[in-house]
């Protein structure tokens, strides 16, 4: 049997998912670096008391987008934890299918 070929537990989608890990990072840092630069370009070129508050709304927004990379860090770490857990199960149960009466 090849290497990622399941026996008993089909987890392809979820391999399918941790190969556009990267893709979810990359696309993660970009809108991240756009967003710094509009606050950066509007905070430059704004003044008064509208823009304190609007770069005061920036800051807020800015920790959310933080945990955000948080987050997704964390959903790809446990995927990567599902797929060794499905892919351990799954071995076993192809041991035991093959061999019912070993223990």
């Amino acid at each position: 049997m090849a290497e990622n070929e399941y026996v008993c537990i089909d987890s392809r989608a979820m391999r399918k998912c941790k190969e556009k890990k990267q893709d979810f990072i990359s696309r993660y840092d970009a809108i991240s670096v756009r967003y710094d630069w509009i606050v950066r370009d509007l905070t430059e070129n704004w003044q008064g008391e509208a823009a304190e508050l609007f770069l005061k709304d920036a800051s807020v927004i800015r920790k959310n987008i933080g945990g955000i990379a948080d987050i997704l860090s964390l959903m790809c770490s446990t995927l990567d934890d599902v797929i060794l857990a499905f892919s351990q199960t799954d071995t076993a149960l192809g041991e035991f299918s093959r061999n019912p009466n070993a223990k």
